[in-house]
């Protein structure tokens, strides 16, 4: 019988690359994907059944991290695997608190992720030993004070952050499973919002910023 999952992102391109790939194998069925916590939650008050929900911690309406601690009061059951940008020891430390099975970082190889499906499926943990832990100021998290100061999107943050890690265009496209040009396009929109002409530009910024 195949492995039911859930798939929980506010990015339906990712969401469906996701979909895409999980469902390679034939022994996995992708059941439905979600915008937010809210309708996740609506799936399992209706009595849905699911053995793995793959979800993000940034979302509208009902995040991440809401919805675990609503799962581990009322679902305890639920396997649930974090699939996020914001892979920072204290966010880990925290899904692993309120009962998630894994945590991997978006911007992983593709094996990685499988290879967490796969572990946590068949009853294991999969949790990455590397941290990208993002400065901080004040308490506030280093790009969610990028995000208000420079009226930043999530997809653009994510972006930015491989970008300061050395990805080409293409391969954050793969990455975030997202078109070349769609990539572009926030590129554009990002360099535009800082003020910056070109990656130069873009470090430069980053490096005049409080403890980055």
């Amino acid at each position: 019988m195949s492995k039911r999952i859930l798939i929980a992102d506010d990015h339906e391109l990712f969401s469906s690359g996701m979909e895409s790939l999980l469902c390679k194998n034939p022994d996995y069925m992708v059941l439905s994907h979600f915008k937010n916590g809210k309708e996740v939650q609506t799936f399992f008050d209706k009595e849905g059944k699911a053995d793995l929900l793959v979800l993000d911690l940034n979302m509208p309406v009902m995040d991440g991290i809401q919805l675990l601690t609503y799962l581990q009061r009322n679902y305890p059951l639920v396997k649930v695997l974090i699939v996020s940008m914001h892979q920072t020891e204290s966010s880990v430390n925290l899904c692993k608190k309120l009962g998630a099975k894994g945590f991997i970082s978006k911007d992983s190889h593709l094996k990685i992720l499988l290879t967490g499906v796969e572990e946590i499926l068949e009853g294991g943990e999969y949790f990455q030993d590397v941290f990208q832990e993002v400065p901080t100021e004040s308490g506030s998290g280093f790009y969610e004070r990028l995000m208000i100061e420079y009226n930043l999107t999530n997809r653009e943050v994510d972006i930015i952050q491989l970008i300061l890690n050395q990805y080409e265009s293409n391969e954050i496209a793969e990455k975030l499973f997202l078109s070349p040009l769609t990539v572009k396009t926030h590129r554009k929109n990002i360099f535009r919002k800082l003020g910056v002409r070109n990656l130069t530009g873009l470090v430069a910024l980053m490096k005049e910023q409080p403890r980055f």
